[in-house]
């Protein structure tokens, strides 16, 4: 029988390099080959034995009297994630509301560098009878073993219906380790999955949404914007709150005096008083010490009231011992580490951010110096051996190996305290082996392992051991009180010198009697201030991030991170967090609206939700509909009080064009200005920029400025040319926008098209007329009277999911209502010249065709899977036949009667579909006509009873035009067919410029 072949992937190159020596050190095993010729290195070792994987699959150890048997190993890795999920093109920036990517479908791909990886593991895993899963052990390893067996299932199906796709779980890439990995093999934890799954939908719909919204709202509005994006995340928000809130504590903090009563006494070593004559000299030989005491009350913030009560305790004269006690007390032990205290004691001890420990404890790892970094356990499981290991350090020179003798003897070895939290798949952070730490070359890294194994150490340590001393004194109507400690024993605290101390105070107190009385040597009032709390640290946020809920312990350094890295706070050298002015006007925006979105409870739900899913108790779709519904309701708010945020970023942030510095002129006297009747003057801003434009105007973003309005409007960015629109009937006339007046500019693209634009419609989209927080040329607009507004209401509303996308196995294309030069059409959101042409001329006759609220879906074409909603077409009057009325609200997929009267014609794939042109509605030809196109009569919709006056036939020689009766009432032949030279019915004509020709062949787009 022929040895089992094993595909083995790991998470990193470095896991898969130490899984392959391992399994080349295994007895009898023999390396057969090793490659590097494609993205991944790819080991080959044969002859591999442990249990047959036929005998696992549960997690559990398989009993040693189990056989083992030969297996070849073929070994690789990838690179972490092998998918990325986003919104298919039909959600662009510019091509739909953000609000529409709260429900937009998700699109999983594979990037261009990832795809050579997803194609390896297709081709390997055609030879492979059985897939182990090497990926890291925590939530997130477990969705990319999801997505590699995704992968490998596609090149071996068979992996799936034989359930031979297995998971192991390991903490460091030691030998022993991995064999034992290898004899307790389970499954995915597909709970794991969904709630990593869940988690990354939400933070992917809410983050794009609330990013584009803002990036796109404030470069419209303020300068300073244009260089990028304002990116919200549901984490890195919350953890910019922490350092705002502890930043605003500091701006807002008002200073108090207050007074306190300090008084010192002096005793002997045998607790004797020693009280001083009259002139202030000892009484005795013997050698006193002095001791501080403090006030009970602390303090005051009345000097009066203060002043009082010392002048009391001056009459008194002499305090009188109330009370001497004394108690043992320890220091405890640290309990075992994991990623969130090592990243706190990192910080604090090393001064290494979490974002760089995180990086080289993964190394650390991948070398095999430490276990696994990323883990939230805090107890070590009964069967780990301590006492293997800290034997293992005693052969190293110096420090760790004199402390591992010293543990190992005397029964000065103690099991590890437990902490609470333990994720049931790592087990704290440990070395993996001892090494003296100057051996290693990384600097961080030696930092970082010496304290790991200081903290190992320490944790199998005996709690320090002192003694406590408390010392009371009563004088007047005040108590004063000192405090002293004495260590016994230091234990633990030896190994984590010099990093941890035991503050002893005044050390032991003497013993003095109670009842005795004391002169005390100073009685004296000391004023101070109150100060503000410190800029927060790094310490203190990665504890609040934990405490509440925000990211996990993998993810925690990338949120703060991530906050640096955007703008929104800044890091100094004692690792403290101050907040930028883009940080500070964000969240006074967003507060200022009622939504808290700084705040981390809407976070701490969702983890809570995700952890609920992890556990099996909900599954993804449970928690995701109400999640998603509570942040859509606040996006909605945000939305509609989006001046907020313009007055909070106002305050930080200068008005767009406002610094004239910053920008040349390129043109005086461009466009006429909406408010003053005065002229604009096109600014470019200095220094490079975003626009794709040609020639000596290419560089920062344009912008029309109107000085005596004290207003700026950020123009498109991509253009070749910018031009003042004009009157096409009137070329010395300005082109007007009838919604605010402004003269409206057409710019000029690279292919030589061009679109118009209002300045003060791009900027602030009226929603009346179909604006939204995107881009807002006027083709977007509906206004009912412009010549240039080609919008349509409900235009972004889905009539029905494209079919030819869903064909070629692309769920993201939507049919949505377009109106351009030639009229109304359904059209895919994925459409273009290389890309869907499904397309649906609608009839001209249709003054307007819009889709609102009154009109819904269609109960014959809609089912659970998918909906079709209804259009609403308002005639022209006189264009329609006198059975309809005004208005008509229909499916055009199943309304065959309208189908057939206005010629409406449904697209089928590998089928050129051509539009029919003229001025009737439904493009035919005049039953007598022999050549050429006809005129349309004067009452082509009558009611006539003429037979012979019926809907006209296609003519042959080209398109007739309709005959004065030619829609009648009682026509005894609605749909006839002329005779003549040549095919009737219209002329074909390109989707993309209208022209008279097939797409394929137009020359605009062989031009492009």
């Amino acid at each position: 029988m022929a040895p089992i072949v094993v595909l083995n992937v790991a998470e990193k190159p470095s896991v898969a390099r130490a899984l392959a020596q391992v399994f080349g050190n295994t007895p009898g095993s023999r390396q057969s080959q090793s490659r590097h010729s494609g993205p991944a290195q790819i080991f080959e070792i044969e002859n591999v034995n442990f249990p047959s994987l036929y005998q696992q699959g549960s997690g559990q150890m398989v009993p040693t009297n189990v056989r083992n048997e030969p297996h070849t190993m073929i070994t690789t890795s990838v690179r972490g994630h092998l998918a990325s999920q986003d919104f298919g093109p039909a959600f662009g920036w510019s091509r739909c509301h953000p609000m529409a990517l709260f429900d937009a479908p998700i699109n999983t791909e594979y990037s261009q560098d990832m795809q050579p990886l997803e194609r390896m593991l297709r081709d390997l895993s055609r030879r492979a009878s059985a897939l182990i899963l090497w990926l890291d052990c925590d939530r997130e390893g477990e969705a990319i073993s999801d997505e590699v067996r995704k992968v490998c299932i596609k090149g071996n199906p068979r992996l799936q219906s034989q359930n031979r796709i297995f998971r192991a779980k390991f903490s460091t890439v030691l030998p022993g380790e991995i064999q034992r990995a290898l004899r307790s093999l389970g499954r995915i934890n597909e709970h794991f999955v969904q709630a990593v799954l869940a988690r990354s939908e939400h933070d992917l719909r809410v983050g794009a949404a609330f990013t584009r919204f803002q990036t796109l709202r404030l470069q419209k509005k303020f300068d300073g914007f244009d260089s990028g994006v304002i990116s919200y995340g549901p984490c890195q928000f919350p953890t910019l709150g922490f350092v705002v809130e502890r930043w605003a504590r500091i701006e807002t903090f008002v200073p108090e005096d207050f007074w306190t009563i300090e008084m010192s006494i002096r005793l002997n070593g045998d607790g004797s008083v020693d009280n001083p004559d009259q002139n202030g000299n000892s009484n005795n030989n013997q050698q006193s010490r002095p001791i501080k005491l403090t006030w009970k009350r602390g303090r005051l913030y009345d000097r009066e009231m203060t002043m009082a009560l010392c002048d009391a305790c001056h009459e008194a004269g002499e305090a009188v011992v109330t009370s001497l006690t004394g108690r043992p007390k320890n220091k405890w032990r640290p309990i075992p580490l994991a990623t969130v205290e090592l990243q706190k004691r990192a910080s604090k001890y090393l001064r290494i951010g979490s974002e760089e420990l995180m990086q080289k404890a993964e190394e650390l790892y991948q070398q095999g110096f430490i276990s696994y970094p990323r883990t939230e356990t805090e107890k070590f499981r009964p069967e780990f051996n301590h006492h293997t290991l800290i034997q293992s350090f005693q052969a190293v020179a110096g420090e760790f190996g004199d402390y591992a003798n010293r543990l190992l003897s005397d029964n000065n070895f103690q099991n590890p305290r437990a902490g609470q939290n333990d994720d049931n798949a790592h087990p704290p952070i440990t070395p993996a082996k001892a090494v003296d730490p100057q051996t290693i070359a990384d600097p961080t890294q030696r930092k970082i392992y010496t304290l790991v194994v200081k903290h190992y150490l320490a944790c199998c340590s005996r709690d320090a051991v002192g003694r406590e001393t408390e010392l009371t004194l009563r004088i007047a109507s005040e108590e004063f009180v000192a405090k002293g400690l004495m260590i016994l024993e230091k234990n633990w605290l030896d190994i984590y010198q010099p990093w941890e101390k035991w503050y002893t105070g005044q050390g032991e107190l003497p013993r003095v009697l109670i009842g005795s009385r004391i002169v005390p040597t100073s009685l004296s009032v000391n004023a101070g201030q109150t100060s503000p709390p410190q800029l927060i640290s790094e310490v203190e946020l990665i504890a609040l991030m934990d405490r509440n809920g925000i990211g996990t312990d993998a993810t925690i350094a990338q949120h703060i991170t991530t906050i640096i890295e955007r703008k929104y706070a800044e890091k100094d050298g004692n690792q403290r967090f101050h907040p930028t002015k883009l940080g500070i006007a964000l969240v006074e925006g967003y507060n200022s609206m009622g939504y808290q979105l700084n705040k981390p409870d809407l976070r701490r739900e969702m983890e809570s939700e995700c952890n609920a899913v992890a556990a099996g108790r909900k599954t993804r779709d449970q928690i995701l509909g109400p999640v998603l519904s509570k942040m859509l309701e606040c996006f909605k708010i945000v939305n509609a009080e989006v001046h907020k945020l313009d007055e909070a970023v106002a305050r930080h942030f200068n008005k767009l064009g406002s610094d004239s510095s910053q920008y040349r002129v390129l043109q005086a006297n461009f466009t006429r200005c909406g408010s003053c009747n005065g002229m604009t003057v096109l600014k470019q801003r200095t220094g490079g920029g975003t626009n794709r434009g040609r020639g000596d105007d290419s560089g920062g973003n344009k912008l029309l400025q109107c000085a005596p309005c004290s207003k700026s409007f950020l123009m498109p960015r991509y253009h070749r040319e910018l031009r003042p629109g004009v009157d096409p009937n009137n070329q010395q006339e300005p082109l007007i926008c009838p919604i605010c007046q402004y003269q409206v500019v057409d710019c000029v693209k690279d292919d030589g098209g061009s679109y118009f634009v209002c300045p003060q419609c791009f900027s602030d989209p009226p929603e009346e007329h179909g604006g939204d927080s995107t881009d807002f040329p006027c083709t977007k607009c509906t206004h009912q009277t412009c010549s240039l507004a080609k919008g349509t209401r409900g235009g972004d509303v889905e009539i029905f999911s494209c079919p030819f996308c869903a064909s070629s196995g692309n769920s993201s294309g939507k049919v949505c209502l377009k109106r351009g030069q030639h009229g109304y059409r359904l059209s895919c959101s994925n459409g273009g010249p290389n890309s869907c042409q499904y397309t649906i001329w609608l009839p001209k006759g249709a003054r307007e065709i819009v889709i609102d609220d009154s009109t819904g879906n269609c109960n014959r074409c809609s089912n659970p899977n998918r909906v079709v909603r209804l259009l609403k077409f308002i005639w022209k009057p006189g264009s329609v036949p006198p059975h309809y009325d005004r208005e008509l609200c229909a499916c055009v997929l199943c309304d065959e009667q309208l189908k057939n009267d206005m010629d409406i014609r449904i697209p089928a794939l590998n089928q050129v579909n051509y539009r029919r042109t003229g001025n009737s509605a439904g493009g035919r030809g005049n039953q007598n006509s022999n050549a050429g196109r006809g005129h349309q009569g004067p009452n082509s919709w009558s009611s006539s009873n003429d037979n012979n006056s019926g809907r006209p036939g296609r003519g042959r020689g080209g398109r007739g035009g309709r005959g004065a009766n030619s829609w009648g009432a009682s026509s005894a032949d609605g749909r006839g067919r002329g005779s003549g030279g040549g095919r009737g019915g219209g002329a074909i004509q390109c989707y993309s410029c209208g022209g008279p020709h097939y797409a394929n062949v137009c020359p605009n787009r062989q031009q492009r």
